[in-house]
């Protein structure tokens, strides 16, 4: 008994000792270690000059590229100048013998009609018959009655009519003109800066706005302070124009008529 128990303990130390000793890396040799690295060392530069020869492809696949753009681009440059010649020529052969064509388009014409009525804009000329002259007038829609510049007002009988008598002031530096027309009525008028009514005579003058020959009534009114010697008001536009309050002469300049007798006219240095 005493033997087996021996042997049993001694093959556990044996066996105890092999399992705690186990399997050793060998040493490595410094000519091992050192062509190892070597051996590395090579796969490494293989490795770069594989990538370093695809880069080298790629740059010269990009070159090609680049180089069949630029010829293309040489073709179509070569054809637009052919285009471009072949364009002039025709041009030059449309024009020969003519005005060069215009470098720009001419503007759109203003519209001075709009169906059977007349475009006016703030600012309009207007011939007058009496005097055969051509003044500038206001149009303001907020006056019902039109206003002509006029000093020296008086009424008088023709033929058993009214008329009156007044001279035709522009501004207070112009020459005036002596105006005889109808008197149609007189109305009464209220100052803004008044409350009094002011009794004015009403004529009846024969008037062109563009191409449009009237007969309207003007009231009879001092004017010569004041910016336009003419004020074209509702009762003139009405049925007959629309007005453009962003526009300034819209109707064409009337001209005047020639060999028409002139109204006399008072030179501002015989005025009393």
């Amino acid at each position: 008994m005493s033997r087996l128990f021996v042997l049993i303990a001694t093959s556990t130390l044996f066996l105890s000792a092999c399992i705690q000793q186990g399997p050793q890396t060998p040493p490595v040799s410094a000519t091992e270690l050192t062509e190892s690295l070597q051996q590395t060392e090579s796969r490494l530069i293989q490795q770069i000059q594989q990538q370093c020869d695809g880069l080298s492809k790629q740059e010269k696949s990009q070159a090609d590229e680049l180089q069949k753009i630029s010829k293309t681009q040489r073709q179509f440059d070569g054809r637009m100048d052919v285009i471009e010649g072949k364009i002039d020529t025709v041009i030059v052969k449309q024009h020969k013998g003519d005005a060069a064509p215009p470098l720009c388009p001419k503007p759109a014409a203003v519209s001075t009609n709009i169906g059977n009525k007349l475009v006016v804009g703030k600012t309009e000329w207007l011939w007058i018959e009496a005097v055969n002259r051509v003044y500038e007038a206001r149009v303001d829609t907020g006056a019902t009655t039109s206003s002509i510049s006029a000093i020296d007002i008086t009424p008088f009988e023709k033929d058993g009519k009214n008329w009156v008598r007044f001279r035709l002031a522009p501004d207070d530096g112009d020459d005036s003109f002596v105006v005889e027309a109808p008197l149609v009525r007189y109305v009464k008028i209220r100052q803004a800066s008044s409350e009094k009514l002011d009794k004015r005579p009403v004529a009846s003058l024969t008037v062109r706005l563009g191409k449009m020959t009237e007969v309207a009534e003007f009231t009879l009114n001092d004017r010569t302070q004041m910016n336009y010697p003419i004020l074209l008001g509702r009762e003139f536009l009405r049925d007959v124009a629309v007005v453009d309050v962003a526009k300034d002469n819209v109707q064409p300049k009337p001209e005047i008529v020639q060999n028409q007798p002139q109204a006399p006219s008072v030179s501002k240095t015989k005025k009393k």
